[in-house]
């Protein structure tokens, strides 16, 4: 489960849109407003409770979040939980940089991979990433390793003819005709869905394809990670087969 750390003055202008993308992927999101009801304790549920039972947390580091006393309990109870065991922190700065964070908290975050948004900027693109990240969790990926692709002795292993077929071609198109392989992908997530119903799909792999192939109508304009979530999911569906 993934944990949104931020202040409300933020809620409507980019937690909405946060939220909203993950839960089209399909992963559940322990967001307050949903979670909580009037009468909740809420440092014993929300503080403790939700941040034990979560492994990704979203911290939204904004100008608003440094003046919530409430948000920067949360994000300072996040990282004593990191010194507990091994969770995964994905630190957003919405309109602030980084060096108008405080020392404290640029001490925190000067080794993690974080990401700059704003009113204009689209969520999508930092969600995408976290996305990858917790599907190279689920095969075990040790991320000082080279990412895994599709490749052709996995392609061997397979019985069925149309999918190393369709695969082939797929690991012979040119690296970055996304779009193309997109498509194939999305072909193989469709085949495999259709033609082998004993085969027990996970919920969040066919909410993860199918709302990859509604936002970008497999035409990928913004990056390529949508082809990396794809392949991944793909991935983990012939480890299935």
């Amino acid at each position: 489960m993934i944990f949104l750390c931020f202040s409300s003055q933020d809620r409507y202008s980019v937690v909405k849109s946060c939220l909203y993308h993950l839960r089209n992927y399909g992963y559940d999101t322990w967001y307050d407003y949903h979670e909580l009801i009037l009468g909740d304790r809420k440092k014993e549920k929300n503080f403790v409770k939700a941040i034990e039972l979560c492994n990704y947390f979203i911290i939204i580091y904004s100008k608003n979040l440094l003046n919530s006393p409430c948000a920067i309990t949360e994000e300072s109870l996040i990282y004593t939980e990191a010194k507990k065991r091994n969770i995964s922190i994905f630190p957003l700065l919405y309109n602030i940089s980084f060096n108008e964070l405080p020392v404290e908290i640029q001490n925190r975050i000067e080794n993690l991979i974080y990401n700059e948004v704003t009113e204009t900027t689209e969520c999508i693109a930092s969600i995408n990433q976290i996305v990858v990240k917790m599907l190279l969790d689920e095969m075990a990926y040790n991320e000082l390793e080279v990412t895994p692709h599709i490749n052709f002795s996995m392609i061997e292993c397979l019985s069925d003819n149309y999918l190393r077929a369709i695969l082939t071609e797929y690991l012979n198109l040119a690296k970055d005709n996304f779009n193309a392989r997109i498509c194939i992908l999305y072909c193989v997530y469709k085949y495999i869905k259709e033609n082998m119903p004993l085969i027990n799909i996970p919920e969040h792999y066919c909410r993860t394809i199918e709302y990859l192939s509604h936002y970008t109508k497999l035409n990928i304009a913004y990056n390529h990670k949508e082809l990396i979530i794809a392949e991944l999911v793909i991935m983990n569906l012939l480890i299935l087969l």
